[in-house]
């Protein structure tokens, strides 16, 4: 006689398995982005718009964020590690999409912070979130 037992799964056990997973990957996730310091407004590498007008030439950083977002903070702070040495021929703008919602829906903005690199006037990347120094240098560098 065979005595096989089966396994039935229900709803709570999916619902812990997302629940698990989601408390996982905040916690992997958030520890990163906890140890960046808030931005201290000094010399700014970015330049603040009010209005877009860019050179036909060139690359070009448009930092799309909103004041009073952490996350926009901390990436700002990750641009602003950049070396300017490196930079030649590079501009790095800003623009509170609170204060500017037409671009924000001009430029098809999903969610903040985001960093649009244009070439002349075509948007070449689009970069969501927060990134790192090092690998915004390496955008940059294959960007130029």
């Amino acid at each position: 006689m065979d005595n096989q037992q089966t396994f039935y799964l229900k709803s709570w056990h999916f619902l812990s398995a997302i629940l698990l997973f989601t408390l996982l990957m905040g916690i992997l996730t958030g520890k990163d982005v906890r140890n960046i310091p808030l931005l201290m407004e000094e010399d700014s590498l970015l330049t603040e718009l009010n209005e877009i007008d860019f050179d036909k030439e060139g690359t070009t950083f448009l930092y799309f964020y909103r004041k009073d977002s952490e996350l926009c903070q901390k990436m700002r702070y990750n641009i602003e590690q950049l070396d300017a040495k490196n930079l030649q021929g590079v501009h790095f703008y800003a623009m509170d999409i609170e204060e500017n919602m037409d671009y924000f829906y001009k430029y098809n903005i999903s969610g903040i912070p985001n960093l649009l690199i244009f070439n002349g006037d075509t948007e070449a990347k689009r970069v969501m979130g927060i990134v790192s120094t090092g690998n915004l240098e390496k955008i940059v560098e294959r960007t130029k």
